[in-house]
């Protein structure tokens, strides 16, 4: 009886050996994933102020279904699942405390004086601390209801005597995918931090009809003119993989050279009615402009509601928002350039 017994289970490891072919629980891996995914994304949107949120999602996803991928018995997926969802509920409240630092950190370097800065960092730790408090509160809550029910499903496991493969994502499935989330956060919240400016939408967009309002209307030279035509807001549509709010924006930009213009990079300062700045952020614009002629193009900038910057720029209406544009690079159609 316990040599028939030996039998039986030696033909079930067997015919768990090739994932490919046993594809019976490969909707439950596919989908089962997402309950780790929807926390882990969450740790990463705290850590890097939803830095390219659309994109993170899927490469997290990812993770977490390469991680059973060659996991072929169902207790053993579960208590994966469960037990990486455990980990991403405990690894909240350190992300609410990355959170505030580099909450403070882009709220204070977006100011223009100390009382601001002040300020600024005063309003940080009030909402750092209310965040860091909540994601304890959830994060340990979570992660105890999580341990518990990865801890039933591992009992299981055991007991049904399926001894797995020893792989890669077997055995560093819990430790890999959460490093992984890590030296991502850093590169795309460090991209995100570089890069972060008025980027084109690709599509136009409804927005309200203001006047403009311009403090010089070319700082750097007087080769490339801009102005700004159109300011409105557009509400994430996660129907249309937009994962962020935006300000959207209409520029107009003015070619006053003789040759055609490919691409021109700058940087544009708002300011408020009392000539105060709001903040400056980078324009970089490739579609190209005519000689002596004028292209009118829609661009957005992520709007986050814990930046005041974002808020006051949001919510300053255009005829008195004014605006100083500085021109750091144009290149040319017939491939020159010139740097300022």
């Amino acid at each position: 009886m316990g040599k028939g017994r030996k039998n039986l289970n030696i033909i079930k490891i067997k015919s768990m050996e090739n994932p490919i072919k046993n594809n019976k629980y490969l909707v439950l891996k596919i989908l089962l994933a997402l309950l780790p995914t929807l926390i882990f994304l969450q740790n990463y949107s705290w850590m890097t102020l939803n830095a390219y949120i659309g994109i993170a999602f899927f490469i997290i996803w990812a993770l977490m279904i390469w991680s059973v991928w060659q996991l072929m018995e169902k207790n053993h997926i579960l208590e994966r699942f469960f037990r990486l969802t455990e980990i991403s509920f405990f690894f909240l409240p350190l992300s609410g405390l990355i959170f505030t630092f580099v909450l403070g950190a882009r709220a204070i370097s977006s100011t223009s004086n100390e009382f601001a800065q002040a300020g600024a960092a005063i309003g940080t730790a009030i909402g750092g601390t209310f965040v860091v408090v909540l994601s304890f509160m959830i994060g340990i809550a979570g992660g105890i209801i999580m341990h518990l029910v990865a801890n039933k499903y591992d009992k299981k496991a055991e007991a049904s005597g399926v001894k797995e493969k020893d792989t890669l994502s077997n055995k560093h499935g819990l430790i890999l995918p959460l490093v992984g989330i890590i030296v991502l956060a850093i590169i795309l919240g460090s991209v995100a931090s570089t890069q972060g400016g008025i980027k084109g939408t690709g599509q136009k967009n409804n927005l309200r009809q203001a006047g403009s309002n311009s403090v010089s209307e070319n700082v750097a030279n007087d080769k490339v003119d801009i102005e700004v035509i159109d300011k409105g807001f557009k509400k994430a549509d996660f129907m249309v993989s937009e994962f962020q709010d935006k300000i959207t924006m209409t520029i107009k930009f003015t070619n006053k050279t003789d040759k055609d213009i490919r691409g021109v990079e700058g940087v544009i300062t708002f300011y408020d009615i009392f000539d105060k700045v709001i903040q400056s952020t980078p324009i970089s614009y490739d579609e190209g402009v005519p000689k002596n002629s004028s292209k009118n193009w829609s661009g957005a900038k992520d709007y986050n509601q814990f930046i005041d910057s974002d808020v006051k720029l949001n919510n300053t209406d255009l005829k008195n928002l004014k605006y100083e544009w500085k021109v750091k690079t144009i290149v040319y159609a017939d491939g020159t350039k010139e740097s300022f």
